[in-house]
């Protein structure tokens, strides 16, 4: 890579143009977010597929992502528009093929034969997971493009975050009481897909919203070289702080969104509570909400934040556990909390783009779009992977979709629902630990990258002249 111009600005975005980039992640919500939180249920108790070859198709779509996200990062790091920028082409022309494809995995058509079902459903949710990252990828890079002034990416950080749960509140609010209108009183397979078409269009039009508030203000221009498998990975575990953050950042999005797969089938089967589903999948994402936006504001040590988010979290999920299954308000206290000490995404978040600067400094290399593109890779990962497991320890201690559970089923669904989702809350605590970027650190960072750019400006200006 060779630097030969770049602009720089420290801009303080306004609240209008924060909002505008936060509205991207709640579409986000309205097309993964949605599939992590239902399309599991959709193929096992609709389409008819066994959980263990729904847990196969999610798993190989997320080794196929371990290549393909990183390469959709470098794609985009290596390519600008000269009006658009180098991130924001790709949120409004891959914004429509996401659409499509989105509708399709939820327009599964009668096939004979289950072998050809599979192949379908596996080929669908494969390319819109491909899609979902051309446009996620770009939109998450464009973060560290918006601004270089400090404060300004803390907000930034923080209202994603809590568009995050805003969209997840929204889509497990009203994604059962849709599915049961649209499919003419109960829940079916027509009204999975209408619910799905409704989403898509949301996020659709959300996606264009964010394209249109926001502008590329840091772009540094650089010929950066097409580069190998190998060189993404060793740019990303090269760099310990962003190692750090981004296995952190997996532990706690598997059990966050570990639980959000499957706990579905714990209101349904364990609970017997169809018509709460939908209160009962919000509460914690509501109760999220505040807490992400006003927490990261108070002085105190991230990490020391960030680790009683989790150990709390973790505690109330094994308190969970243990409730009886008829007691409902009990179980809706226990979500409350789980809600509340859920506020640490956002802050891990915000530690990414310091983490490019560390590696900007000591390598002159920047590579925000690869960067982003492994934290897109885990969030996948921590979707399909998290409940893939719940869903083979369904499988294995003897669900059968659509029928009264027995006492072992109905335990197998607890534990991939509560107890999984405490013990990756609880290992997310350790890597952590090797996140050593102070805030003196990250300062002193931004101040010689700040003069490192002033000084090639001045250079061009010279040669120009």
């Amino acid at each position: 890579m060779t630097a030969t111009s770049v602009k720089k600005t420290d801009v303080k975005l306004s609240f209008g143009r924060q909002l505008g980039y936060g509205i991207g992640e709640m579409a986000g919500q309205f097309f993964f977010g949605f599939w992590g939180s239902y399309l599991s249920v959709f193929y096992t108790d609709q389409v008819g597929l066994a959980p263990g070859i729904v847990s196969l198709i999610f798993l190989i779509a997320r080794i196929w992502d371990a290549v393909n996200d990183p390469l959709f990062g470098n794609i985009a790091d290596r390519h600008l528009h000269k009006k658009m920028g180098r991130y924001r082409p790709w949120i409004i022309f891959g914004a429509p093929v996401l659409a499509v494809l989105a509708i399709l995995v939820w327009h599964v058509p009668n096939l004979e034969g289950n072998g050809l079902k599979i192949a379908y459903v596996a080929i669908t949710y494969i390319l819109a997971g491909m899609a979902f990252s051309a446009v996620n990828v770009p939109y998450m890079s464009l973060q560290a493009t918006l601004t270089t002034d400090m404060k300004s990416r803390g907000d930034i950080a923080n209202i994603k975050g809590a568009f995050t749960f805003v969209g997840t509140a929204v889509v497990n609010l009203f994604t059962m009481s849709l599915v049961t209108k649209l499919g003419g009183g109960e829940p079916n397979a027509k009204g999975y897909f209408l619910t799905g078409v409704v989403f898509t269009l949301i996020g659709l039009v959300m996606y264009f919203i964010t394209f249109a508030s926001t502008k590329e203000e840091y772009i540094v221009q650089q010929t950066l070289e097409k580069v190998s498998f190998k060189q993404v990975i060793t740019y990303i575990f090269g760099n310990k702080a962003m190692l750090a953050v981004m296995f952190t950042l997996l532990l706690s999005m598997l059990a966050t969104f570990g639980r959000l797969g499957v706990a579905v089938y714990y209101y349904m089967y364990c609970c017997h509570a169809f018509d709460k589903i939908g209160i009962l999948m919000v509460i914690p994402t509501v109760c999220t909400i505040i807490p992400t936006y006003i927490i990261p504001k108070i002085n105190v040590s991230r990490k020391l934040l960030i680790t009683i988010a989790l150990l709390g979290r973790a505690a109330a999920l094994f308190a969970l556990f243990f409730i009886d299954y008829t007691n409902i308000t009990a179980i809706m206290v226990c979500l409350v909390f789980v809600g509340l000490l859920n506020f640490e995404t956002g802050m891990l978040a915000g530690l990414i783009a310091p983490a490019i600067d560390d590696a900007e400094v000591k390598k002159g290399i920047r590579m925000d779009g690869t960067a982003y593109a492994m934290v897109n890779l885990f969030a996948k990962v921590a979707s399909a992977l998290g409940g893939a497991i719940g869903l083979a320890i369904m499988g294995v201690m003897g669900y059968v979709a659509n029928q009264d559970q027995t006492p072992q089923a109905m335990t197998g669904i607890n534990f991939s629902t509560n107890i999984l989702p405490a013990i990756f809350c609880v290992a997310a605590i350790f890597p952590l630990i090797f996140y050593k970027l102070t805030p003196d650190k990250i300062a002193e960072n931004s101040r010689i990258l700040a003069e490192r750019h002033a000084n090639e400006q001045n250079e061009e200006t010279v040669t120009e002249e």
